[in-house]
């Protein structure tokens, strides 16, 4: 890992509405992140001001309208059926739906989505109500022929452990008696799907730190939250 000091001889040329941008919207490093604060508040800006204008900008980037056939989130083509939203174009409404979000999600703190996953985690789980174990992002996998093709599924799903498991059971059973037919992939996925399901379920997920799973989708349920308080969701 590059030291703070690397990156504030990296970004010390570039001019502060850049660094806003960069801070708001790129994977950087804690570092690196700590190196644009430091020039930014050497120029004279105030904690409060940088985070604030960066969550502006980063919000703002979800607002943007390109103004060709793409879609304004996913940059796939849009040419037909677009959804229209305030002057935006989007694929889908799962897109629409999905910038929505993502910009509600930015004034989201660590410290809140932590908490909201420790929730989730000891509360009731969602499929069956039990309070027996804890709720956790769990993976079940299918393997499916169809003559000479073959097709394998991963799904993931909210659950306490009891729940995880029986989604695995499921998935072996159907992957067993119906995966092995196409050839040569059948029996390829066939295997990888008893296999994942077995280590899915003595996986011991729960203990512990929440999984990264968990985490975004404790952040996607405060998001959504947020947005069904604003009226914005339609």
């Amino acid at each position: 890992m590059y030291p703070k000091q690397f990156f504030i001889e990296q970004f010390s040329e570039m001019g502060s509405e850049h660094l806003l941008v960069k801070l708001s919207s790129e994977d950087l490093t804690d570092n690196a992140k700590d190196a644009i604060r430091d020039i930014l508040k050497m120029r004279g800006m105030s904690v409060t001001e940088i985070d604030s204008i960066s969550k502006e900008v980063h919000k703002a980037q979800y607002r943007v309208a390109r103004g060709t056939i793409e879609c304004d989130f996913c940059g796939n083509s849009a040419r037909h059926d677009p959804v229209l939203n305030e002057g935006q174009r989007f694929c889908s409404r799962k897109c629409l739906h999905r910038a929505r979000v993502s910009e509600a999600a930015v004034d989201l703190t660590e410290a809140m989505i932590l908490q909201a996953a420790g929730k989730i985690r000891s509360g009731a789980c969602p499929v069956c109500s039990s309070m027996g174990s804890p709720v956790e992002m769990r993976y079940s996998y299918t393997a499916i022929s169809y003559f000479i093709k073959g097709t394998h599924k991963t799904r993931t799903r909210l659950c306490c452990v009891q729940c995880g498991r029986k989604e695995n059971r499921g998935g072996m059973l159907v992957s067993f008696f119906a995966g092995w037919w196409s050839f040569p992939s059948g029996p390829i996925f066939t295997i990888g799907a008893l296999f994942g399901n077995l280590k899915a379920m003595f996986e011991m997920r729960g203990d512990g730190e929440p999984s990264d799973e968990l985490i975004s989708e404790a952040k996607y349920q405060l998001a959504l939250s947020a947005l069904e308080k604003q009226g914005q969701m339609h």
